[in-house]
């Protein structure tokens, strides 16, 4: 889940960490006042500065800043923060890191909107639930550069950021810029946050009203509906619509479908505390955006390890025969014995062979198998 600035900054601010002082103000009932300060258009996408939706209080900008949000199809939810006087803006951050496994704290002695294309950050990797110290941090910071006069702060203000991250089940917190005062003091002008959504659970107390309003803005039709019907759906510029379940076997069915030239235009994920099975409401999602003239396929891929399998291949079954695809459809699983109670994985791929599509119990084989078939000019050109 990704948090607006203010809702990023309102979790710096319960744990200790140095904000400005700012409220909350809807243009659409709230007078912003003539108070110096500035003016910060609420969003879940970076860019404000570029865009004109960050500026000084100053005439009629606030008017201006929530005229431009009308427009962007938003609501006029503007930060009004006091002014910093600022000195030297830093980047500080910490981030998950999916290839090394483990949290990553980022710094650079130059802040702003050009180390968000990645230039000059120095990374120290940190073991995962257990927040360094910071007289581990120093020599990181000291050696990337950091101011020397702040060098003890920033390394107790970078420890207490791992800290939050641990704490609040995040996979990224980062403050850029980080502003020094000309009295040395360190301030967060700026947070983005995302919170790992499979744990929310364990921060019921937080509810993140604005955040989540302006996610739900950003849903498409079918990703609203599929929240609706208890799953998570992701809609992507992509060929194949991919019926999937669970985040990293998603990952990896997109990964095999991009290397033999295919795009997956769809990512399913069971939603957290999800009772039941969704199958069939997650079929009948798959059967209508496969009807768009840019799919060529539809991919259904699935690893069991305790659920029973045959719930959801009988569903799938029902549904082929019912209602066959309009487009090519391919068939994998692969289960553990567990998931084999009333029927086999074996089984299941006959059934569906049966039936006339074809199945495999190898993602990469089902894949392969897409391939030459689309070489061979069996699937649909896919035209936009």
């Amino acid at each position: 889940m990704d948090l607006c600035e203010w809702d990023a900054k309102s979790i710096l601010r319960a744990h200790g960490l140095p904000v400005p002082h700012g409220r909350l103000v809807r243009l659409e009932t709230e007078d912003p006042g003539e108070a110096a300060g500035m003016v910060k258009a609420q969003l879940l996408s970076g860019g404000r500065g570029k865009a004109g939706l960050v500026r000084p209080n100053v005439g009629n900008a606030a008017h201006e800043v929530g005229e431009a949000m009308r427009r962007m199809g938003v609501p006029p939810v503007v930060l009004l923060e006091e002014p910093v006087a600022v000195d030297t803006e830093l980047y500080l951050a910490c981030a998950l890191d999916d290839l090394m496994g483990c949290p990553v704290l980022l710094f650079s002695a130059e802040g702003g909107v050009e180390v968000e294309a990645g230039r000059g950050v120095a990374r120290l990797p940190v073991a995962s639930g257990v927040p360094p110290g910071s007289h581990e941090i120093l020599p990181f910071l000291r050696d990337a550069g950091a101011p020397p006069v702040i060098l003890g702060r920033l390394s107790q203000l970078a420890a207490d950021l791992c800290r939050v991250m641990a704490r609040e089940d995040a996979s990224l917190v980062e403050i850029n810029p980080l502003a020094v005062t000309g009295e040395g003091r360190l301030v967060a002008l700026d947070c983005k946050m995302t919170l790992d959504d499979s744990a929310l659970w364990r921060h019921r107390g937080r509810r993140f009203d604005l955040s989540r309003d302006l996610a739900d803005l950003a849903l498409s039709p079918a990703e609203r509906e599929a929240r609706e019907r208890g799953f998570q759906l992701v809609e992507m510029p992509g060929d194949v619509v991919l019926v999937s379940a669970g985040a990293g076997l998603g990952m990896l069915c997109a990964d095999l479908l991009m290397d033999a030239g295919f795009r997956a235009g769809t990512f399913f994920e069971n939603a957290a505390a999800t009772r039941g099975d969704t199958t069939e409401a997650r079929l009948d999602l798959a059967w209508r955006l496969a009807e768009s003239s840019g799919i060529r396929a539809i991919m259904f891929y699935q690893a069991l390890s305790t659920r029973d399998l045959a719930p959801r291949v009988e569903a799938l079954l029902r549904r082929l025969k019912a209602s066959p695809p309009r487009k090519p459809f391919y068939f994998g699983l692969s289960a553990s014995f567990l998931a084999e109670r009333t029927m086999t994985a074996a089984e299941a791929r006959r059934l569906v062979e049966a039936a006339g599509f074809p199945a495999e119990e190898d993602a990469g084989a089902l894949v392969e198998r897409m391939a030459r078939d689309r070489d061979a000019g069996l699937m649909p050109t896919g035209a936009a």
